[in-house]
């Protein structure tokens, strides 16, 4: 191979050399432009969208939720003559020993007027609060009746019962409460009152004392 052949063959293995190193570098510029593109977009790949349900997994859905709601009412609703200590429930009937009295007092006494059971004791602040407010209720109603009921498991002093009835001037009744019956009718915090319509069901539940705008109010809307 004379010196003229060489020269072009080196000159073309040159251009060979060149033409593959440009082409690296842009193939490795956009290989870089990718990645950068990528990173600067957020992952979406990582949130998984819900399947759809078809018409009938969301129908038999529907169905069994209402058929389990339907079970549970019916479960939770107690017939009129289902005795109980709770709101919708016909209330336990019991006598107790009036205060000062040798006269007992059955609840099921009061049948045909709506009452008001109120579960008290003589050291009770709040008892203390709402005992003007019952006494003034009861003077002014016809149609209801408070009937106080002294948690006697609490007394220190069975005396100090008639004096708070005195100190406040009570002239509805209140008795003597069982032992027995505090547990029977969840009383846990004083005072704890029970309405009670002319049926004899309990409408409502209230724990802490009460005024006789609240008595007023609650009443007017139990037959």
């Amino acid at each position: 191979m004379n010196k003229k052949s060489f020269r072009i063959v080196l000159q073309v293995l040159l251009a060979a050399v060149v033409l593959f190193v440009v082409f690296d570098f842009v193939r490795d510029y956009r290989n870089e432009q990718d990645v950068r593109e990528e990173a600067s977009q957020p992952e979406i790949s990582a949130v998984e969208e819900p399947e759809e349900q078809s018409d009938e997994e969301t129908a038999e859905f529907n169905y069994s939720e209402e058929l389990e709601t339907e079970t549970e009412s019916n479960e939770d609703t107690p017939s009129p003559m289902t005795y109980g200590a709770e709101p919708g429930y016909t209330i336990y009937d019991f006598e107790l020993q009036k205060v000062g009295s040798e006269e007992t007092v059955n609840i099921s006494d009061y049948r045909g007027k709506k009452v008001f059971l109120n579960f008290w004791a003589s050291w009770c602040p709040p008892c203390a609060v709402e005992a003007p407010h019952l006494q003034s209720f009861s003077e002014a109603q016809d149609d209801v009746v408070v009937l106080g009921v002294n948690v006697t498991i609490s007394e220190s002093n069975l005396d100090n019962v008639q004096g708070f009835i005195d100190d406040y001037g009570f002239t509805f009744p209140n008795v003597y409460g069982a032992d027995e019956m505090f547990d029977l009718f969840y009383v846990e915090s004083l005072p704890t009152s029970l309405f009670i319509d002319s049926k004899g069901v309990i409408q409502e539940r209230v724990v802490g004392p009460v005024t006789e705008d609240v008595l007023n109010a609650h009443f007017s809307m139990i037959d």
